[in-house]
């Protein structure tokens, strides 16, 4: 049972994990605003209205909060993939997950947020060190999702299905990329419909219909 002295502390932690939160908001919003050049403490406050010493309070720095916000957006990431990666069982399946996460990607703006995170690795090891952390949840879940696709294959024994999600998810990282730079979306579409294709032809050698 909490002591009338476990109150004070518990507000005071739901306060500081609530201006952690608002201050990785800022820092994607500035991100996605300003891009990775115009990040300052200064800047990632004014897009948050807020006091910029609470950076160095709760980060150590603005390369500190750059880290956490790489961490908190692959971890919404992973739960994303999680929920629509469960239940797939064919590769037209897989696609399909992939489109609609991008489509949700594009919307939240990670995209872009993730191309300026990439953008400041150059200069920072251990913003780099975070970004890749965070690119392996995601590579696991289209492992488990690779392998329930061949599970029963003759591919089962001889694919190396974690070099395969590895590619998988640098094609898809590297679609959203390259979706954040070109204005026209319908080459991102095409691609898709081309992957349609191919997923399609490739369930039906291997026997594979959705669940």
């Amino acid at each position: 049972m909490a002591t009338a002295k476990d109150k004070p502390k518990d507000a005071a932690s739901e306060a500081g994990a609530e201006t952690k939160g608002r201050l990785i908001e800022a820092c994607r919003a500035c991100l996605q605003v300003e891009g990775i050049a115009g990040v300052s403490a200064r800047a990632i406050a004014r897009h948050g209205d807020l006091n910029q010493a609470l950076i160095f309070y709760h980060f150590g720095s603005v390369d500190g909060l750059l880290q956490a916000t790489a961490r908190v957006d692959s971890m919404g990431r992973a739960k994303l993939y999680a929920e629509r990666l469960a239940g797939v069982t064919t590769l037209a399946e897989l696609v399909g997950v992939g489109r609609d996460i991008h489509d949700i990607e594009m919307q939240r703006g990670s995209t872009a947020v993730l191309a300026q995170l990439l953008a400041g690795t150059i200069s920072s090891p251990d913003l780099r060190a975070a970004v890749l952390a965070g690119m392996d949840p995601w590579t696991d879940l289209v492992k488990e999702a690779v392998d329930r696709v061949i599970d029963g294959t003759m591919l089962a024994a001889a694919a190396p299905t974690a070099d395969v999600a590895f590619a998988l998810a640098s094609l898809f990282l590297g679609m959203e990329l390259m979706a954040g730079l070109d204005d026209d979306r319908d080459r991102v579409a095409s691609l898709f419909t081309s992957l349609d294709t191919v997923a399609a032809l490739f369930d039906g050698l291997v026997g594979r219909t959705p669940a």
